[in-house]
């Protein structure tokens, strides 16, 4: 699995497991946010899997936000950084592949005057992710 620094409080990564949650907490990671809904394939840890894994590994700030790419709004964006802003320390988001995770975050910097093509370009350059089916998310 890679965690890919997508600012400087937030990183991104797909799916995570144990070995994961103990690479985070060498890059010093504080909290973690699920953007992935419970059951969403067969065999997919849970959040409250997740949760035991960070746990052991010293990370106990853990939010479970699930959503799915086509219905993320602006809400949801919100919501995401309010749980961003409520850490002090670096936060890791992760879904299936990163792109909920990524969307949420790009949402809110849209929303504060940020362009849709240079969030699409640095998200890309950044995690290796594209956004831009989602580019109309991303106009104000």
């Amino acid at each position: 699995m890679t965690i890919s620094r997508l600012s400087e409080k937030l990183y991104i990564s797909p799916q995570v497991g144990p070995a994961d949650a103990a690479e985070a907490a060498k890059l010093g990671i504080r909290s973690v946010i699920c953007n992935r809904p419970d059951g969403e394939e067969p065999g997919q840890p849970s959040a409250e899997q997740a949760t035991a894994w960070f746990a052991e590994a010293g990370i106990t700030s853990f939010h479970h936000q699930p959503v799915l790419a086509p219905q993320i709004n602006a809400d949801d964006a919100r919501r995401f950084a309010e749980q961003l802003a409520a850490v002090d320390g670096p936060v890791l988001a992760y879904c299936r592949t990163g792109t909920r995770s990524s969307l949420l975050w790009a949402i809110g910097q849209a929303e504060n005057g940020r362009q849709a093509n240079e969030l699409i370009a640095e998200i890309q350059q950044k995690t290796g992710l594209d956004l831009s089916p989602f580019a109309g998310k991303l106009l104000s």
